[in-house]
């Protein structure tokens, strides 16, 4: 097998130096390479391709080779004249079956190295392999592009954008779609707030109005909890009555139905108390590539724990914020992460809390795509004219416009729907002007 391998590696080499541009299509790197010297071959030949004033050929790629290794013996020449014979299907496979060797040799090194780490009792490297397993093919992707298929993209994208099929989810609330076009795959969104202000009832509303297949990861309430909470909200039932078992005979058939509802969702959930962001990767990648998950809910971001107990407080949070907009991306779904807020803002006059009010804010502001804050004030004035509303203050968004929505909030089955500023105002007193007036404002 070993011998099929190199051979094939000399013709992968010999076939690129006879025909160089096949090198724009090579996915291997030197480390792909099993024999020592076909991979400083290969580094020899992405060197002399890298040069501008040469084209890449054999005689160079031979001298750079005997400068690196000392030796003026070499197989280059052999080799091309081979690799000359090798056509551009058969090229393909090998890359293939190359890369497949590499990815298996890396997967076999990994494991003895974590077979060895445990029989010396260590255990902490059990995080680590795991997390280098998982991340062992990333080097397949693409990531060189020219600006002609750049431009292919765009024009899909334009076509998709007319049609209707943007690939975005629907948030379920149409100030909110207005103002970002729902939530985008790819994106990491962080959605933080003071406690008893709703945030994991804004998640539980978000998730059964979405429409898309949904995944939750609720480090701080059990699957009890949410799934209660859930039907609850569906159903318009009081969750204090459900959990006495006094369920009005009027409202059973709503709840029945909300039951069904949220079964026939077919959504996962993962209540493991905090869990380690390696944790939350792996569940991840379960779900989108298992069960066609499109959209991913964290309760909350300060309740993953780093699996490296090494890293300080501020270090291990960076590195989970990085690693959530790392999962958006590589999983090509919207991450949205609710997060605590610091109580400094409640020693303000306004008690709105900004991107720089989130507990270890620096990680989060820099990784996140949409940070939406929530407030009402009537957590904080009880006999404020703004009973029933919930601003979603959107601080951060790459994809455009900044600004407040304001959202109905019914806290007695802790129900958040569409706000409608004539029915609020025949609902209670009239309004007063608040800052530029409730229904939503974008800038």
């Amino acid at each position: 097998m070993i011998e099929d391998i190199l051979e094939q590696e000399a013709l992968v080499i010999g076939a690129i130096l006879s025909e160089p541009s096949m090198l724009d299509d090579c996915s291997l790197t030197p480390d792909d390479f099993n024999s020592v010297e076909h991979k400083t071959y290969f580094k020899c030949i992405q060197r002399c391709a890298a040069k501008k004033d040469e084209m890449l050929n054999a005689f160079s790629v031979r001298e750079m080779f005997r400068v690196e290794t000392g030796t003026s013996q070499d197989n280059l020449l052999d080799y091309q004249f081979r690799g000359a014979k090798v056509s551009a299907g058969f090229f393909d496979s090998y890359v293939k079956r190359i890369k497949k060797q590499s990815l298996t040799n890396k997967a076999f090194k990994i494991t003895s190295d974590l077979i060895e780490c445990l029989n010396q009792g260590n255990t902490e490297s059990i995080g680590e392999a795991v997390s280098r397993l998982m991340n062992i093919d990333k080097s397949d992707a693409k990531y060189d592009h020219s600006f002609e298929e750049v431009t292919g993209m765009i024009l899909d994208a334009m076509d998709r954008a007319y049609s209707g099929d943007t690939g975005a989810i629907k948030t379920g609330y149409e100030k909110i779609d207005e103002l970002l076009g729902g939530w985008h795959p790819s994106d990491l969104i962080i959605i933080p707030a003071r406690p008893a202000q709703g945030k994991t009832a804004f998640m539980v509303n978000s998730f059964l109005r979405c429409g898309g297949k949904v995944g939750i990861i609720s480090g701080e309430q059990g699957a009890e909890q949410i799934g209660v909470r859930s039907v609850c909200i569906s159903g318009k039932v009081n969750h204090q009555d459900f959990r006495r078992g006094e369920v009005p005979d009027e409202k059973q058939n709503q709840l029945d139905q909300a039951v069904m509802k949220f079964q026939e969702m077919g959504g996962r959930l993962y209540d493991k108390p905090s869990p380690t962001m390696l944790d939350i990767e792996k569940i991840a990648r379960n779900w989108v590539y298992k069960h066609n998950v499109e959209i991913l809910y964290i309760d909350y971001a300060q309740r993953i724990q780093h699996e490296d107990k090494r890293k300080n407080r501020f270090e291990a949070m960076s590195d989970i914020a990085m690693r959530l907009k790392e999962l958006a991306r590589s999983l090509n779904i919207p991450v949205i992460a609710l997060a605590q807020v610091n109580r400094q803002c409640e020693q303000r006059e306004d008690k709105r809390p900004k991107m720089g009010d989130i507990a270890d804010a620096s990680a989060f502001e820099k990784e996140a795509d949409v940070i939406a804050t929530l407030y009402r004030d009537e957590v904080y004035n009880k006999e404020t004219q703004y009973k029933g509303i919930m601003e979603v203050n959107f601080e951060k968004n790459r994809h455009g416009a900044i600004g407040r929505v304001d959202l109905k909030w019914i806290g007695s089955f802790m129900f958040i729907d569409d706000f409608n500023s004539y029915e609020y105002s025949q609902e209670s007193q009239p309004q007063q002007e608040h800052q530029g007036g409730y229904g939503g404002s974008f800038g």
